[in-house]
């Protein structure tokens, strides 16, 4: 049986705005901290249409994941899935592929700026495996949604810092994009299960 979760009484522009301003202070704090700790968040930040489709690549295994996951019967998936479908999906069925792709962009770009870029990129000045185990932890908790969710974003976290990890000359360009693309992916599946949702008798 389907969960009646809480949705927000927002306008569609609000929520664009409020996702903007989201993703836009993790993005801001990760250049405020890499200024007080003197360390550039995209150090290692650079343009390349290789690493650009290496990114895209690197989408790909993420994307395996996300079908699998979609096809486990297990009821903590299905409520991820119920309250993404029911809490977001009311947002993004009402998006434009356009306001998807840039929402996704947002994220990826923020998200990664201050996870990989900054506290991966920090601490492993000091210890690897200490950074690999804080940036993904953090990561894993601001997606913390549901104990599950917040442990799926956590390995998630952990296949984008290898990404960089393996990289004898890291750029960030490619987690970026691999996460860009998965969100786009998991952005439009939402939208569609909330549509499909809603035309059911």
């Amino acid at each position: 049986m389907t969960e009646n979760y809480p949705r927000l009484k927002i306008t569609h522009s609000q929520f664009l705005i409020g996702a903007g301003v989201v993703e836009g202070s993790l993005l801001l704090t990760a250049f405020f901290l890499g200024w007080l700790m003197g360390f550039g968040p995209t150090e290692h930040l650079s343009w390349s249409w290789v690493d650009l489709g290496y990114g895209l690549l690197a989408t790909l295994p993420m994307l395996f994941m996300l079908l699998a996951m979609l096809m486990v019967p297990g009821s903590g998936i299905r409520r991820i899935r119920e309250f993404l479908r029911d809490t977001l999906g009311p947002f993004l069925s009402r998006c434009r592929i356009v306001d998807l792709l840039l929402l996704a962009v947002l994220a990826g770009v923020c998200e990664e700026v201050l996870f990989r870029g900054f506290l991966y990129g920090y601490i492993q000045q000091y210890d690897r495996s200490l950074a690999i185990l804080v940036s993904n932890l953090a990561f894993g908790l601001a997606h913390l949604v549901t104990p599950l969710y917040g442990f799926l974003a956590g390995m998630a976290g952990l296949y984008l810092t290898a990404l960089i990890v393996v990289d004898p000359s890291p750029n960030l360009l490619i987690p970026i994009t691999a996460h860009v693309g998965y969100d786009f992916v998991a952005f439009l599946y939402v939208a569609h299960e909330f549509r499909r949702h809603v035309v059911q008798p």
